[in-house]
């Protein structure tokens, strides 16, 4: 299962929100999304790297710019190759 994380603009209530996962869940090979309207961002899991540019031009489509979030997931990538997360350090 493959994890990318985005930007979306334009989300202002729960309506929005709603409109935002059911475009993303349209597209195949999506298993979970989760949107925080606050921060605009969006988690989408499932296997999803090849179909990335459907998921942003359906939800721009709807009128939701949208872009991949680069700075999450490589936080998210160094933070699991962390000492702290003790799993494949090198310090066991």
């Amino acid at each position: 299962m493959e994890t990318i994380h985005l930007v979306v603009s334009g989300m202002t209530c729960g309506a929005c929100v709603k409109h935002v996962e059911k475009a993303i869940k349209s597209i195949a090979g999506v298993s979970e999304v989760e949107v925080d309207l606050t921060s605009g961002s969006v988690k989408v899991e499932g296997d999803v790297s090849k179909n990335v540019n459907a998921i942003i031009a359906a939800l721009e489509e709807d009128g939701y710019p949208t872009k991949v979030n680069k700075e999450e997931a490589l936080n998210k990538k160094m933070e699991s190759k962390s000492c702290k997360s003790r799993s494949g350090c090198c310090c066991n």
